[in-house]
């Protein structure tokens, strides 16, 4: 550093042109990594702001694009001047470290073990919460589940270890485009080829085989068939993962590696992959453990609800049974048997369900009292009295047990023996009213749907989209879904649904699951759907009454516009400690004597430092030697901005005054803008100035650096048909990026804007008001939160001279929006706009 610094000074004495070059040039490249970095954090604040989800692999990926930015800027930095960037790369290494390591995927520990019976407890961490929660009723209730073993989450670990696969997974996953069903079917079936083609350790196999071997040994009077089905880390938890992996049933010894290895590749189905980023979880922390147990040759099966999940404060429980396996059951594909228990009741009672479809009140306000204990889907009762009085009986012994409402799935076998062969947290509806309906009083509309039964409560609006199961129709945003049921590959597109109203389905199905967690309405059971909602026909869907209106219902829309507060997850806790290092800008005062390398408390600080430091360099605010100064003038004008040029080259004569007025300037890009900032109706004087050494006081600036040192002023870079300039413009900062010369394919104007005084709405209403008027002067605009990216090229140099005068104008005239804008202020705001500036040009042409 000392060597460099050396040189560095030797060649200001010696040779100031060439250092003058090779300044311009390093900060040249500091203002691309400069702008890298600005792009690259609003990026990562908009998943957090804005509640995007993306896998962890992906956030990493643009972490480190956004640390290498930042690392860049403090190279360019030591090479426009060796030794000003201090001790930067030492703290930059110290936040860097802190980010890397929260984002960093959990240890992994590869020992034994890797196959576990269960004849004792056994611990979540290693057999997930299905098994975990099976093997405790059995141990702590007595209760009967089917006799098994679990191939541990830390053998998956090992086998992607095995398997060097974790490479090639985490650049697959970096490039997941959720929005894309085109680009998620590929990363999935990718994933999922390399896991299905995964080598299974000798040690693994031959331990898997034994535990079957000792399994098959028990006399059970036929050949031993297994099920074999996911308990991967996190599901049937928190997050219930319901029908997101695959089970394969009916397994031999012969198929039982090659089904385990399938159950493993269903982590990367395209459901499964929505699912977890959604919930915000990352890969490693949902490795994929694995139950094999005995094939229950069921005669009677179903699922339990300790509690009603749209309304948890009756305290009901409900069994649901059909004839048979429960798939059909739990994949919404049939409507199954119901019994009702009331709070403290082992006596079944009607479904409220079937009472409200089946035994509506007359007009004389009487009902039907011979209805049925249970309700039926057609043809005798697949469960008897006595069988669904026992299973109400176990089954709140396991809420008990657990201490919440339950989610069970359970099986009666051909000798009346009840298996219980899943126990999971229920996920129920939050009435955050506490009462079973809002007080919404209707209008005299007459509902085009009613009587559907509902699985997942709420209200929405949209538009109504048929789907056909296996189609590849793109499922529009907030759509309303209608199908005649509910294949599993629906759930990829849970987060594009406001509603789903379904012909068949079931309460029971794990898309209601899915649909309750991620605040999806469901309708099932919904008769005549698909012939009385016609596609693209406009509807609200009442989640609270099971009916469908026609076009949007004011009485409603209340309900539906009431905005929720972004969840607590532990996602976005995540991006918040990681954002805590990143966002912050401490350093705001250049003159104060905090205004240094030490100071930095973030790595935003080490971006602002970096570039005034730079931008202090480039123009003369430094000792700069030989002609440099001389190359440099403050701009003359009775428009209150400091703005300072450094010509490169024929802008302005070299010898003369320190201040140059416009007329004086030979760069036609830079008095092109001028011609908008400098606009009549542009109001400069009614605002007190902006004092930068005042930055905190908000309440008596208007926005406007002037009067004050170099330090706080504007700065451009100059020549005859180039311009570059750094403008600080009150609160936010504007940078505009312009060749306009002969060759009309060379041609561009670029233009980046950020920040602003007002609060996270305020900036993001001004942001809007600019993409729409920047887009009408044919500007490729890209905006991420309070962040505008712009840029238009191969404009012929006339008319990029006049879409540079009106983006002046509008850089003047919104300088301040962000305090005061509303969104219905938008539209006159354009209107206004291109009537000014299309009478300014008219003007100027005459």
């Amino acid at each position: 550093m000392v060597k460099a610094a050396l040189k560095h000074w030797s060649m200001r004495l010696l040779a100031p042109d060439r250092v003058v070059q090779q300044t311009y040039e390093a900060f040249k490249e500091l203002l691309d990594f400069d702008g890298k970095s600005h792009e690259l954090m609003a990026d990562l604040e908009a998943l957090y702001y804005e509640n995007k989800p993306e896998d962890f692999a992906r956030i990493r990926s643009r972490y480190r694009q956004f640390a290498a930015a930042v690392s860049g800027m403090i190279t360019s930095l030591d090479r426009m001047q060796p030794g000003l960037a201090g001790p930067l790369r030492e703290y930059y290494s110290k936040y860097d470290f802190y980010v890397t390591l929260l984002l960093a995927p959990p240890e992994q520990f590869l020992i034994p073990h890797f196959v576990l019976g269960h004849d004792g407890p056994v611990d979540a961490k290693l057999t997930g919460n299905k098994c975990h929660n099976l093997v405790a009723l059995q141990h702590g209730l007595g209760i009967r589940i089917p006799e098994g073993f679990t191939i541990s989450a830390t053998t998956y670990d090992l086998l992607v270890a095995h398997n060097k696969l974790r490479p090639a997974i985490d650049l697959l996953l970096t490039g997941l485009d959720l929005d894309s069903p085109a680009n998620l079917n590929r990363i999935s079936h990718a994933l999922m080829t390399l896991v299905q083609n995964m080598e299974i350790p000798n040690h693994i196999s031959e331990a898997v085989l034994a535990e079957y071997d000792v399994l098959a040994d028990n006399e059970w009077g036929s050949p031993l068939t297994v099920a074999v089905r996911s308990s991967a880390l996190h599901e049937d938890g928190e997050h219930s993962f319901a029908g997101q992996y695959h089970s394969v049933l009916g397994v031999d010894r012969t198929g039982l590696l090659g089904a385990y290895l399938e159950v493993c590749a269903s982590k990367y189905s395209p459901e499964a992959l929505l699912y977890r980023i959604h919930a915000g979880i990352s890969d490693e922390d949902a490795a994929m453990a694995v139950v094999v147990q005995r094939m229950i040759d069921g005669v009677t099966s179903g699922v339990v609800y300790t509690r009603d999940p749209i309304a948890t404060e009756r305290g009901e429980l409900l069994v649901h049974a059909v004839s048979g396996l429960g798939l059909a059951l739990v994949s919404g594909e049939t409507v199954p048997d119901t019994y009702c228990f009331a709070a403290g009741s082992l006596t079944p009672t009607e479904d409220p369900e079937a009472v409200r479809k089946h035994c509506q009140p007359d007009e004389k306000g009487e009902s039907d009292k011979g209805a049925s204990l249970h309700c039926r889907s057609g043809g005798a009762s697949s469960l008897r009295r006595d069988q669904a009085v026992r299973i109400a009986q176990v089954s709140r012994d396991i809420e008990h047990f657990f201490g919440v409402p339950q989610d069970i799935e359970w099986a009666i076998d051909g000798e009346d023996n009840l298996y219980i062969l899943q126990a999971r947290p229920l996920a129920v509806m939050e009435d955050q009213e506490k009462e079973e309906h809002p007080a919404v009083e209707l209008p005299d509309i007459t509902p085009v749907l009613t009587d559907a039964r509902i699985a997942s409560k709420g209200i929405a609006h949209g538009i109504v989209q048929h789907f056909q199961p296996g189609s590849e129709v793109e499922i529009m945003e907030q759509a309303i879904l209608v199908t005649r049921h509910i294949p599993p590959s629906l759930a990829r597109y849970i987060p594009r649904l406001a509603a789903v109203v379904c012909e068949q389905g079931s309460v029971t199905g794990h898309f209601a699951t899915v649909c309750r967690e991620f605040g999806v309405v469901l309708l099932v059971e919904a008769q005549g759907a698909l012939s009385v909602l016609d596609e693209r026909m406009e509807v609200t869907v009442d989640g609270t009454r099971g009916c469908v209106y026609p076009g949007m219902v004011a009485g409603l829309r209340t309900d539906l516009e009431k905005k929720k507060d972004l969840p607590d997850s532990s996602y976005r806790r995540k991006l918040r400690s990681m954002l805590d290092y990143i966002a912050p800008l401490h350093l705001l005062d250049p003159s104060s004597p905090e205004f240094r390398a030490q100071s930095c408390r973030s790595l935003h600080d080490i971006i602002r430092f970096s570039h005034e430091k730079a931008v202090q360099i480039m123009f003369g605010l430094g000792s700069m030697a030989g002609n440099t100064s001389a190359r440099c003038r403050k701009l003359l004008t009775d428009v209150p901005l400091d703005i300072y040029l450094l010509d490169v080259g024929g802008a302005f004569d070299q010898e003369g005054r320190e201040d140059i007025a416009p007329h004086e300037l030979h760069s036609e890009p830079f008095v092109a803008l001028w011609k908008g900032l400098s606009h009549p109706r542009v109001d400069w004087h009614n605002h007190m100035h902006f004092d930068w050494k005042g930055f905190s006081d908000t309440a008596l600036s208007g926005g406007i650096s002037v009067g004050v040192t170099k330090e706080y002023a504007s700065y451009a870079i100059v020549s005859p048909d180039y311009l570059n300039l750094n403008m600080r413009f009150g609160f936010h900062f504007t940078l505009l990026d312009c060749l306009c010369g002969e060759v009309d394919r060379a041609n561009y104007c670029q233009l980046r804007f950020a920040g602003g005084g007002g609060d996270y709405e305020g900036k993001v209403i001004r942001i809007v008001l600019l993409q729409r008027i920047l887009e009408q002067l044919d500007f490729e605009v890209r905006v991420r939160g309070d962040l505008l990216d712009a840029r238009v090229q191969t404009l012929a140099a006339p008319e990029l001279l006049a879409v540079l005068t009106q983006v002046g104008y509008l850089l003047g005239k919104t300088k301040l929006l962000d305090m005061s804008m509303q969104t219905e202020d938008i539209e006159p705001f354009v209107q206004d706009f291109f009537n000014e500036m299309t009478n300014f040009l008219n003007q100027k042409k005459n």
